[in-house]
């Protein structure tokens, strides 16, 4: 591995948004705490629905990898809403591998065709101690894989597949920042067809597609304001929040007053620029780009709305974030090093020797961890052997208390052996050895007395003695 892969990459989004005879596509670079506009664009599409069609998204998807200033790291392509199936399912309070196993069972009960056939994502918006909301959206595999067909063609590998509505909101709660009203709602229009979404406190709360027809785009989206506008009121019936027009059919500023006078609630045209730095895009064009900037912007910032309608057998590898987080922190290691060098011989021994030590001292560690081991299993062996010891001697003790006690006087002990339960006593009496065995076996300690051999006399009183017993089980001595 050469140095220069451990310093970490800034990262780069790009946004592909194909809808309503338009390719879009934004690049966005986060440095430095701000996200900055790398490139954009507005594609035409002319051919119909077919293969024309997917020829003509190929060539100019190549064409626009081709001309990006700088590689992508992430690459998010949007599925219109109108490919995507979403509820909001209601579900028990538990953690969200439980929900996804539990999800795996019931989605068939909430799309309208069989799970084999779908892909799915999930998202809790709401939780407490009870139930949890959840955001559930669903998209045929076939329409799934034709997206991911039409990008290989081109050359492009996503990390991951979003909603073109879901963008847009996200693209337009970004730009508002904390302090933006509380209820917000999208209104984007293309090509005849209409996606509503509204969110409130960053919480999706309705979305809708819609089919226009020939009628003009507000007496289409009348109905539908009724559904809308039950959101936004809120607080008691006061009104609050926002309305925001994107695509190429919000673009008159008639629609935009006649949809204020209807409504009562402010309307404005989307800016997706607000909080982006680079460069300046006219108006027009930027009403277009909403869901295109919504979609490079998932992996740079944290999103309120985070579908991935991705395969995960399809999704690239993720690193994991401990070797991520070693490597950077290796790399700015280097980097430091590197900082003080004055020539490129000398920045590498020092990176060399920097990495050397760090080697050495990790083995010197790991010898010492290794001694210790040892010290250890030596100290447990000494342990053990002095503690068998304790044992025996402490039976040893209690024997010779006992046999102390009930022998009589004028016998001199020379012989005490234990070993197991086995007891050998030797010695002398002044008298009779006979009387021994009685006295053993009357002891609570002894049983099966017997002489090893016969008796000695030594002397005219004296007598030398050999006997063997057994420490009774019950009755066996503990330290």
């Amino acid at each position: 591995m050469k140095l220069g892969e451990l310093i970490p990459k800034r990262k780069v989004g790009l946004g592909i948004d194909i809808r309503g005879g338009l390719l879009c596509h934004a690049l966005l670079r986060r440095g430095l705490g701000r996200v900055h506009l790398l490139s954009w664009g507005l594609e035409e599409l002319h051919a119909a629905d077919g293969e024309k069609r997917d020829t003509e998204v190929k060539e100019k998807l190549g064409a626009i990898l081709s001309r990006l200033p700088v590689p992508p790291t992430l690459v998010t392509v949007g599925l219109p809403r109108s490919l995507v199936t979403m509820r909001l399912v209601t579900m028990p309070a538990v953690g969200e591998e439980e929900l996804k196993g539990i999800l795996d069972y019931e989605v068939e009960r909430h799309v309208p065709f069989p799970p084999e056939e779908a892909e799915y994502d999930f998202q809790v918006l709401e939780k407490d101690a009870e139930k949890a909301t959840l955001l559930l959206a669903a998209a045929r595999k076939d329409e799934v894989g034709r997206y991911l067909e039409l990008l290989a063609g081109a050359g492009i590998t996503p990390t991951a597949l979003g909603v073109s509505t879901f963008a847009s909101l996200n693209a337009l709660l970004y730009n508002q920042g904390k302090g933006g009203k509380p209820v917000t709602a999208l209104i984007d229009l293309r090509n005849g067809e209409a996606e509503i979404g509204v969110t409130k406190g960053g919480i999706l709360r309705y979305c809708r597609h819609l089919k226009l027809g020939p009628a003009a785009p507000l007496d289409a989206l009348f109905p539908e304001l009724s559904g809308l506008l039950a959101h936004l009121d809120v607080d008691g019936g006061q009104q609050a929040g926002r309305i925001a027009l994107s695509g190429v059919g919000g673009g008159r500023a008639d629609l935009l007053h006649h949809l204020a006078d209807r409504t009562g609630f402010e309307v404005e045209f989307l800016q997706p620029f607000q909080r982006i730095s680079g460069m300046g895009v006219d108006p027009q064009s930027a009403q277009s780009l909403g869901a295109a900037v919504g979609l490079a912007l998932n992996g740079l910032v944290e999103l309120p709305l985070r579908i991935d309608l991705l395969s995960k057998e399809v999704a690239p590898p993720r690193r994991d974030p401990a070797v991520a987080t070693t490597f950077r922190l290796l790399a700015l290691i280097v980097a430091l090093g590197l900082a003080y060098g004055v020539s490129e011989v000398i920045r590498e021994r020092r990176a060399l020797a920097d990495v050397t030590a760090k080697v050495n001292q990790v083995r010197t560690e790991a010898a010492k961890v290794e001694q210790l081991k040892g010290d250890v299993t030596k100290l447990n062996s000494q342990i053990t052997v002095l503690e068998k010891i304790h044992r025996e001697d402490t039976k040893k003790l209690d024997l010779l208390r006992e046999l102390v006690q009930i022998l009589p006087k004028g016998v001199t002990l020379t012989l005490l052996s234990v070993e197991g339960r086995e007891v050998r006593i030797g010695g002398s009496i002044t008298g009779p050895a006979s009387d021994l065995i009685s006295i053993i076996e009357q002891s609570k300690f002894f049983e099966n007395a017997q002489f090893t051999s016969p008796v000695a006399s030594r002397g005219a009183e004296t007598q030398d003695f050999q006997i063997k017993a057994f420490i009774e089980a019950r009755r066996e001595p503990r330290p």
